[in-house]
C-alpha cells in the first residue's frame, strides 16, 4: 500500500503482529547502535530490553545489550524492578544511551537492561517501550516526553493501526509518529478528552459510557484505560457477566470465559456517545478450546477501571495525543 503523506519528521513504523493472532504487536529500535524489537506500550512508562548478563532461560534466545558495544552507553548506580498487572515482574540495571525510535534520535535517555524477565519466555518482542504520560520507574523523562520537550515533532502524537490477519491476512500493522494516516481509517477521528483519576496515574484514561451487543446496551459509566500492550479488554465481573448473558452459548469456568466458536454476536464499545463495533472475529481470542467453545477477548478483572486491549482496538485507528492530552477513534479500514 502506499501511506498518506506524513509532515515534518513523521514517519510510519512497522509494527510485527506477533504469530498473526491479532493479540500482541511490536516495532524496532536501536540502543547504543544495537536492535531490540519492542512492544509499543501506552499502559506503561518504561524502556527496557534484555542486558548481557540475564543468562536465565527466560531471556531465552532475545537480543541483550551490551555496554561493551556501545560507545555512548553511561552506567547508572540504581537499580529498578516493576511490577505488570499480570503480576510479572521485571528487574534488572540502569544506563543511559542513545535510542533511536521511529527515525528520531535520543541522546542520553535512561533505559533498564533486565536480568530477571517474565515475560521474553512467552513473548516474541525483546522488551517494552513505554507510552504513558507520566515518568517511569526507569525512564525519567519517558522517551514521548523527551520528544515533546525538544519540539523534534510538529504534533506530538502517535496512531496505531493494528493489523487484522485473522480477517484479512495481508492487512498492516503499523504506528503513525507525529501525524495521522486518512487512508488507514474510515470516516473521522472523534477524540475523547481525559478524565482526572488518582488511581492510574499518567494513564490514558477516557470515559466509557456503556457497551453495547448487537445494540442492546449495559450500562458502564466507568473509567477506560487504553492501553496497546494489553490483548484483551478487561472489565467489571459484573457488567461482563450481563455481556455473557446476551450471547448464547457462553460458558464460564473459575471466571474465565468462552463463547461459541461460530458466534455472530457485536459487541461495540461506546465512547463520547459513538459505538464501536469488535469484529466477531477478533472476539475470539484462540481456536477451538473445548468442543465448540473458544476463549474470549472480553475477561473478568479486578482493577477498578475497564482495561481496554487489542481486541477492541484492532477495529479503529487510534490516536493518542501527547499535546492535547487526549485520545481519538476512527472505524479502523482494512489494508
Amino acid at each position: 500500500m502506499k501511506y498518506s503523506r506524513l509532515f515534518g519528521r513523521d514517519t510510519v513504523i512497522p509494527l510485527v503482529n506477533e504469530k498473526n493472532e491479532d493479540f500482541s504487536y511490536y516495532s524496532s529500535i536501536t540502543i547504543g547502535g544495537q536492535n531490540f524489537t519492542v512492544d509499543l506500550d501506552t499502559g506503561s512508562s518504561d524502556l527496557w530490553v534484555p542486558g548481557i548478563q540475564c543468562s536465565s532461560t527466560q531471556c531465552g534466545t532475545h537480543n541483550r545489550f551490551d555496554p561493551a558495544k556501545s560507545s555512548t552507553f553511561v552506567p547508572l548506580p540504581t537499580n529498578f524492578s516493576i511490577s505488570y498487572g499480570t503480576g510479572t515482574v521485571i528487574s534488572g540495571t540502569k544506563g543511559q544511551d542513545t535510542v533511536i525510535f521511529g527515525g528520531i534520535s535520543i541522546t542520553n535517555l535512561t533505559f533498564g537492561m533486565a536480568l530477571i524477565d517474565g515475560f521474553n519466555s512467552i513473548y516474541e518482542e525483546d522488551g517494552i517501550l513505554g507510552l504513558a504520560l507520566q515518568n517511569g520507574q526507569i525512564s525519567n523523562p519517558g522517551i514521548i516526553q523527551r520528544i515533546k520537550a525538544q519540539k523534534l515533532l510538529n504534533q506530538t502524537i502517535i496512531g496505531f493501526h493494528l493489523g487484522r490477519y485473522k480477517l484479512k491476512n495481508t492487512d498492516q500493522s503499523f504506528a503513525n509518529l507525529g501525524g495521522t494516516d486518512a487512508n488507514a481509517y474510515i470516516g473521522n477521528i472523534v477524540y475523547n478528552n481525559l478524565i482526572n483519576q488518582t488511581r492510574f496515574p499518567g494513564s490514558w484514561m477516557i470515559s466509557l459510557s456503556n457497551i453495547q451487543v448487537d445494540g442492546v446496551s449495559i450500562e458502564v459509566n466507568s473509567p477506560a484505560m487504553i492501553d496497546t500492550g494489553t490483548p484483551s479488554i478487561i472489565g467489571d465481573t459484573t457488567q461482563v457477566t450481563k455481556i455473557y448473558a446476551m450471547i448464547p452459548g457462553s460458558s464460564s469456568n473459575n471466571g474465565i470465559w468462552s463463547i461459541p466458536c461460530n458466534t455472530t454476536k457485536i459487541v461495540s464499545l461506546v465512547f463520547n456517545n459513538i459505538s464501536y463495533k469488535i469484529s466477531p472475529t477478533e472476539l475470539i481470542r484462540s481456536s477451538n478450546q473445548s468442543g465448540s467453545l473458544c476463549l474470549s477477548g472480553i475477561q473478568e478483572g479486578q482493577y477498578g477501571v475497564w482495561v481496554i486491549g487489542a481486541v477492541f482496538l484492532s477495529n479503529v485507528y487510534s490516536v493518542f495525543d501527547y499535546d492535547n492530552l487526549r485520545i481519538g477513534f476512527a472505524e479502523s479500514k482494512v489494508l
